[in-house]
């Protein structure tokens, strides 16, 4: 499995990407310091990522703004997207369903993103 990780802070990539990979250390984790650069890496690959771990304060574009591009591209549109943040921006959860995208909020500790991360990377057949 691969995923990409997109956040402009390098801490919180670096904390995620360890969690990912204590979960499950064949998982990919791919990692975009913005917007841009998770466009260029998803137009660049021919394997898609199996989830997008989107930030929402982020500078010049915005995790909104790059939700929206993504999916105006036909061949992302069924690219599971996460929108990842210390808070939901208020009425913006409507704003997420609509363009099939999920939301969970960066936790205050480890074992709670290792727990949030198990929840969402670890299937159940």
């Amino acid at each position: 499995m691969t995923i990409l990780h997109v956040d402009d802070d390098p801490e919180d990539v670096e904390i995620f990407c360890d969690a990912v990979k204590q979960i499950d250390p064949t998982i990919t984790c791919l990692v975009a310091q913005s917007a841009e650069e998770a466009l260029e890496l998803l137009h660049g690959h021919n394997e898609l990522p199996e989830y997008v771990f989107l930030d929402i304060n982020m500078p010049k574009i915005d995790g909104n703004a790059c939700l929206q591009l993504i999916r105006r591209h036909d061949r992302f549109r069924d690219v599971n997207i996460i929108m990842y943040s210390t808070h939901l921006p208020e009425g913006e959860m409507h704003t997420y369903q609509s363009l099939n995208a999920g939301f969970l909020t960066k936790p205050n500790s480890y074992g709670e993103l290792i727990a949030q991360l198990t929840q969402v990377l670890v299937r159940k057949d």
